[in-house]
Order: C-alpha cells, then structure tokens, then sequence
C-alpha cells in the first residue's frame, strides 16, 4: 500500500517538475515577443469575423456603416493598428473603430492611456503580460455574445456530479480497507466512470467551458491588473467592479486549464485534464461560476471594457511609433478640415499632402494619379482621429463628423441590381445621413460614372449643388472636367498630375490646385502594349 502511494507521489511529482519547466519556457518566450513587437508593423493574417462580438452587443445604430467601413478597407486598417494580446483588446478597438466619436473627457483620458505605456516601457510589458494570459483563444471572441444569454447554459441536474465525486471519494478511502487484492477495483471502476462521463460533457459542453473559463480568467488578471501602477487613476471603474465580482473569480484556475495541451501532446497538460476528469472537478466548478456571474452581467462587461480599453491604448501606442509620423487631431466648432503631411496608413512609402478646404471640393485628374487613394486618405484618418485620437500626418484638423463614402461600388446580380442602380442606393443614403447637428465628411468616387456623359453630369451637378448647401464638406473625386467648369464657384477645385515621357508614365501623387488639364488614357494603352491601329485610332 505505501509503495502505491510513493508511486502515486513520484508521478505526481514528475508531472509538476514538467509543468514548472514548460511553464517558465514559456514564460521567458512571451516576455521576448512583448518585447519585440512593440512599435512594428502587425503580421497580416486571415480576417476574424469573430471581432465583432462586443459591437453587435453594444451597437447602437450609429458610426460608420458597412459600405463606408468597405469602402475605406477598414479590415486592412483595424489589422495594421491592431496588436491587442487579447480577444477583448480586438473587439473594444473594433467597436471604437465603427463608433467613430468620442466626448472630450473620453478624448483626454484616451491619450492619458496612450501616452502612459508610450513613455513606460517595463510597466507596460508587465501589464502587457497580464493582458497575454488573457489571450485570443477561439472561445474567448464570443464571451459577450454567450454572457448575453448566459441563463441558458446553467447546467441541469448538478446533483449527479456532486454523488459521483463522492462515491469517488469513498472508493479511494476504502482502499486500505478492503482485501489487497480487491482493493482497486472500485477506485478504478468509479475512476473510469467519471472519466467517461467527462469526456461525454466535454463533448457536449465544450465551447461552454472555455469560455466561462476564459471569462473567469479575465478577470483575475484584472485584479492583478488593477494593483499596477497608475491603473487606479486611468481606469477609476475597474476596481468597484472587480469588487462586486469577487464571488465569480473562485474556482478560476480549473476553469482556465487550455485542454488543448493534451491535442498538443504536453505531458503535463494530459495527466492535468485526466485528474479533472476523473474528479469531475471543471464540471461542478462551472455550475457554480455560472450561477454568481448571472445578476453581474453590468459590472462584468465594465470590466471588460476596461481590459479591452486597456489593451487598446497599449496597441496605439504600438501603432503611433510604427508610422512614419502621426499626431492627435485638433478639434474646431468649424466648417474646416486640415491637414499636413496627411499620408495613407496602409501604403507602405506614402507621398504625403497637404490640403484645407473650408468647403467641398472637386479633385480630377488623370488615372492612377492619386485621386481615390487621397480622399479615401483624408477619410481614414478623419475615422482614426475620432475613434483612436490618432492621425497619419503631421497636422489634423477636423470638426466632430460623421464620415460617410460612395466609392468601391458594385453591381449585384443575386439582387438585380445594375451597377448604376447600385451607385444610386448609395449616394442617396449619403443625402439621407446628412443633419444640421453633426458636420458630415462625404468622400464620393467617381460620381454617376455608371450611365452615360450628358446624363452624368446634369445628374451630377444637381447632387453636388444639393451638397453645396448642407451641414457637409465632400471630397469628389471626378474625371468630368465639365463639373470644375459648371460649379466652379461653389466648389474649390483641385487636381493630381503626372509627367509622360517616351516609355513611361511618372506620378507625382501630390494634389495641387486648379482642375487637371493632361490625360493620359491612350498613352497608357500605347505603354500596355496595345496593337498600333488601335492606339492610331484612339488619338485620332
């Protein structure tokens, strides 16, 4: 009997000596990755749909709508700002990123945030350690959507767990007691019976338990997180929240253990998810983080907010220092937007531009020049500035805006739509958005470009002029050089160029005043490789 328990005792050992081991690897890993990353330029991966999960619990109808976000590439966008170690750090800057405004306290205790973990760099990666025990585990994205409904995941019948334990505890008791040679026999029976019934409840029950784990586990190192230096003062909310959840964090660490480790192959981990199926041990400690998480539905998201918020501020910081410049917006109660040095966020070696418009404007030129890849510029960074205090360029200047856009538009056959019809949907929307309590910043590309000249541009030029008159300033982007003639004096007129030599086409890609007077279509076919008849035929 004593040589079973020291057998019993040495395994248990080993498996601990194991952990401890692959526990501080991995900790000295993860340490060189915070490290490392800060202030580079995120990897490009495949798009998450799961990011949205906080901003359709939260949603309120309002900020960028869908077409906008497409039309601006803001998945390409969110991905080159986002470095968030957790799921709640991508979901909260998701959500920032479609609210697209924020109050002036929001604004001055934002950059209070961002410039903290700019200027503290062991603090931050403490922090940021934290943040990465949370993690971005598949499970953890839907963590608002399932505390929405969470009354429906209690488990019924706890009883019988509750009886195999003991029954569990009884047969390991009775071990000295019975026969030597029978002495086993019941440990093990209920031993596999509660491994079975396990793997049954994992089976069912398997998103559930990572994410009630993942849930409990943020806010542990919440608690953690609220003793740092400096949260107090930057996140006065987390702590009373914490307060009222202290109930939910016990039983945190079963909850949190990654089954996934046996998938892996971890030794540790594999020994580690067959003690907690035999002792059933996950399955009655769910039941009971379920059961005080219900009723603190409010403070838990406020504390998963602040994590988010947190871990947004930290993946600012990173993304300001990975520009080549950048500044915070200024804010006027003007009809005026300005900009120095304004560059696109995604392109890597931008031309930048400076531009102030105290009204719309027409921007032509010739094709490829510069001018969709400009105001889709000024839009983004008017999106930045109001969702993360944040601007791709050296000087900002906008009023509080909604910003709104027709550009990549597309015909949809599914629907029965032609492209024009399309196009027409959404300038309409644009017209209906405006109002005289927020300013709109419109970027339209290409206006009515689906139906033919003389209707283009009478059409056009009646939009433009219904413009002229609203609480808006447009950025329209045109090949339509009738339009710079038709409203020049309503609208200020701009234009990109380039210079044409013998074998090639050279971009300047800066926007200069005045409406374009080269084109460059034919040419370009000529340096495409065009037959010579049909570029003979297209300069005659």
């Amino acid at each position: 009997m004593l040589s079973t328990l020291l057998a019993l005792l040495g395994v248990f050992l080993f498996v601990m000596g194991i952990w401890l081991v692959s526990y501080y690897n991995m900790k000295r890993r993860r340490k060189s990755y915070i490290h490392e990353k800060f202030g580079k330029i995120p990897k490009v991966k495949d798009w998450n749909d799961a990011v949205k999960g906080f901003y359709n619990i939260v949603n309120d109808g309002s900020g960028i709508d869908d077409i906008t976000w497409n039309d601006l590439s803001m998945n390409e966008v969110f991905q080159r700002i986002a470095q968030c170690d957790t799921s709640a750090g991508e979901e909260v800057l998701y959500w920032r990123l479609r609210r697209n405004r924020m109050s002036l306290e929001e604004r001055q205790i934002f950059e209070r945030r961002v410039r903290t973990w700019s200027n503290d760099e062991k603090e931050r990666e403490k922090i940021e350690l934290l943040l990465c025990d949370i993690g971005k585990g598949d499970a953890s994205y839907y963590i608002p959507d399932y505390l929405d409904s969470i009354e429906s995941y209690v488990l019924r019948s706890q009883w019988i767990y509750r009886v195999l334990q003991i029954l569990l505890a009884a047969s390991f008791v009775a071990i000295p007691i019975l026969p030597a040679d029978r002495a086993l026999v019941p440990f093990v029976a209920m031993c596999s019976l509660n491994m079975a019934v396990y793997v049954w409840f994992n089976l069912k029950h398997t998103l559930e338990l990572g994410l009630v784990g993942t849930a409990v586990s943020l806010l542990r190192n919440a608690k953690l997180i609220s003793g740092k230096k400096g949260i107090a003062e930057l996140f006065p909310e987390l702590k009373g929240a914490l307060g009222e959840l202290r109930g939910v964090i016990r039983g945190e660490r079963i909850l949190r253990i990654k089954k996934e480790n046996t998938i892996s192959g971890d030794a540790a981990g594999a020994v580690l998810d067959y003690i907690l199926g035999v002792t059933l041990c996950q399955i009655t400690t769910y039941n009971k983080v379920m059961k005080r998480l219900i009723g603190n539905m409010e403070n838990y998201l406020t504390v998963y907010r602040c994590i988010g918020d947190l871990d947004v501020a930290i993946s600012t910081a990173s993304f300001r220092k990975s520009l080549l410049w950048s500044c915070t917006p200024e804010y006027t109660g003007e009809k005026k937007l300005g900009m120095k040095g304004m560059y696109h966020p995604l392109i890597k070696d931008p031309v930048a531009n400076d531009l102030t418009l105290e009204r719309s404007c027409l921007i032509t030129g010739s094709n490829a020049s510069g001018k969709s890849t400009f105001i889709k510029a000024a839009a983004v960074n008017a999106v930045l500035a109001q969702s993360i205090n944040t601007c791709a360029a050296r000087y900002f200047s906008m009023p509080q805006a909604e910003v709104i856009t027709s550009m990549a538009v597309k015909d949809d056959l599914m629907a029965g739509e032609s492209y024009f019809i399309r196009e027409i949907r959404y300038l309409k929307r644009i017209l209906e958005s405006l109002t005289d309590e927020r300013m709109t910043i419109c970027a339209i590309d290409e206006i009515l470009r689906g139906t033919n000249t003389g209707e283009r541009i009478r059409a056009s030029r009646a939009i433009l002029e219904y413009l002229r008159d609203k609480n808006c300033i447009a950025l329209v982007a045109t090949h339509d050089k009738e339009l710079t003639e038709l409203l020049g004096d309503d609208y200020l007129n701009y234009h990109f160029s380039e210079e044409i030599g013998e074998d090639d086409i050279v971009f300047s890609y800066k926007i200069l005043e005045g409406p374009a007077t080269s084109q460059n279509a034919v040419k370009l076919l000529e340096f495409a490789g065009f037959p010579e008849e049909i570029i003979e035929a297209a300069q005659e």
